[in-house]
C-alpha cells in the first residue's frame, strides 16, 4: 500500500495538513484552477531557489494567502523586493483573466515568504539538490551517497530512501538506482514520511529522482484548521 500512492496523500488527515484549506460550494472548479496557476508560476520563476513547501489558504472567496517555505529567501525576494513584486504581478495578471472569463471578482492575493533553517531535513531540498547535481554530469551513485549524507546530519531523521530513475550515465536501456539507510516504514500510517520528486534534464532525456524521510511516528492525529464552508 505504502508504494501504491504518494505517502503524503496517504497520511493525510493523520499526521499531514492539506496544503489548499479551503473548501466553497461554489464555482469550486475556478479556485481550484487557480491555485494550479499560483503553484505553477512560483515553480517556473523559482525552479531551483530551494522551495520546500507552498500553501495556499483561503478563508473567504475575497482573500488569498500563500506561504512558501525556502530554504533561500533572498533569492524569491530579492534586492528591495523586486523579485516578490514580479511574482505577485505575474499571479495576479493571471488571476485576473481566470476570473474575469468566469465573471468572479479576483481576490486580493498575499504572499509570505518564510525561511526553513534545516533545508537537509526535508525530503524537496534534497531532492532538488540531487537533481542539480545530476544535470551538472555528476556520478550518480555519488550523488544519492551525499544525499543521504546530508540527511543523516539531522537527528529527526531516522531512515533515508533515494531512488533516480532514467538513462543512468547515458545507457541505452532505463534503469533505476536506489540505496537505503536506516529504518522506512512506508505502509505504518502513522510513520512521519516525508516525500519528494524532481527531474533533472540532461543531454540523455530526464532523470528522475524520489527521496523519502522517514522522522518517526507521531503520537496524535495531526487536525488542520477548521474553514467554515462559503
Amino acid at each position: 500500500m505504502g508504494h501504491k500512492i504518494p505517502s503524503y496523500a496517504l497520511r493525510l488527515g493523520i499526521n499531514e495538513y492539506w496544503r489548499s484549506r479551503w473548501f466553497f460550494s461554489r464555482n469550486y472548479k475556478v479556485y481550484l484552477e487557480a491555485d494550479f496557476i499560483i503553484r505553477k508560476t512560483i515553480n517556473e520563476m523559482f525552479k531551483k531557489a530551494g522551495i520546500i513547501d507552498v500553501t495556499i489558504e483561503r478563508k473567504d472567496p475575497e482573500h488569498c494567502k500563500v506561504i512558501i517555505k525556502t530554504a533561500k529567501p533572498g533569492v524569491l525576494i530579492g534586492r528591495e523586493g523586486q523579485k516578490l513584486k514580479s511574482l505577485q504581478e505575474k499571479i495576479g495578471k493571471k488571476l485576473k483573466e481566470l476570473f474575469e472569463k468566469n465573471k468572479l471578482p479576483k481576490p486580493a492575493t498575499e504572499i509570505i515568504v518564510e525561511e526553513v533553517k534545516k533545508p537537509t531535513a526535508y525530503a524537496a531540498y534534497l531532492a532538488q539538490i540531487a537533481a542539480i547535481d545530476i544535470e551538472k554530469n555528476k556520478s550518480v551513485r555519488a550523488v544519492i551517497k551525499k544525499i543521504i549524507e546530508r540527511a543523516k546530519q539531522n537527528k529527526d531523521v531516522l531512515g533515508v530512501k533515494v531512488r533516480v530513475s532514467g538513462r543512468l550515465g547515458g545507457a541505452n536501456i532505463h534503469r533505476s538506482e536506489t540505496i537505503t539507510w536506516g529504518r522506512m516504514p512506508l505502509s505504518k500510517l502513522r510513520a512521519k514520511i516525508d516525500y519528494a520528486f524532481e527531474e533533472a534534464l540532461t543531454k540523455y532525456g530526464l532523470i528522475g529522482v524520489k527521496v523519502w524521510l522517514y522522522k518517526g511516528d507521531s503520537e496524535e492525529i495531526k487536525e488542520g484548521p477548521t474553514i467554515s464552508e462559503q
